[in-house]
């Protein structure tokens, strides 16, 4: 979230100094709000948030009498600062190691961009809820992941933070799933838990090493 709430910072001061009628009329959470009314009417776009932002700056140049020229560099604007990530420090080394047994998979409900966050050498292939139009926990993604290399669930283990998104997913395929727990939080699901903890990556090389 620091990461998302920086780039809409960013996306919005842009928006004010080239398209001040937008940010007259609302500030950054109204304009949040509005983004999530169009996912509300349009559900298709949850699964492409670059679409759907795109097809937010769409409607706000319609609502202000705006051309739509503006939209892909209003769009690079947030794009780019979405990607500005900084990384825990246990992230690379534990990747790095893991990435010379393993096949490393990068999954994302969202438009984060291996190659632009820093993690494109650890990372074998990434997969989007916009490439299979479905997010997280639907079992498309999964499903693309082993199917790129042949795999079961049996040979799979899904790592991640989100217990719904990420380890219910799992669960949902029948794929082991690590629960990374970095600020000590209880577990709250009643119906489905993690296979393992850890309360950052270095539990994975216990696990795996």
């Amino acid at each position: 979230m620091p990461t998302i709430i920086q780039a809409e910072n960013i996306s919005y001061q842009w928006l004010s100094r080239h398209l001040p009628r937008i940010t007259e009329r609302y500030n950054i959470e109204s304009l949040r709000d509005k983004r999530k009314q169009l996912l509300q009417r349009e559900p298709s776009l949850i699964h492409d948030l670059s679409a759907a932002r795109r097809a937010h700056f769409r409607e706000l140049a319609d609502e202000l009498d705006y051309d739509y020229d503006w939209i892909d560099e209003g769009f690079k604007v947030f794009h780019d600062a979405r990607q500005r990530v900084t990384l825990y420090d246990d992230v690379l080394p534990v990747l790095e190691q893991l990435k010379r047994r393993f096949h490393l998979v990068a999954l994302t409900n969202g438009n984060a961009d291996i190659q632009k966050t820093g993690l494109g050498r650890v990372f074998n292939i990434q997969i989007s809820a916009a490439d299979v139009m479905a997010a997280k926990p639907a079992p498309a993604m999964f499903e693309k992941a082993m199917q790129h290399y042949a795999l079961t669930p049996e040979q799979t283990l899904h790592v991640g933070d989100h217990a719904i998104h990420d380890i219910y997913g799992a669960h949902r395929v029948g794929i082991s799933s690590v629960w990374v727990n970095r600020h000590a939080d209880s577990w709250k699901e009643t119906d489905f838990s993690a296979d393992y903890e850890i309360s950052d990556l270095t539990g994975l090389l216990d696990l795996l090493l």
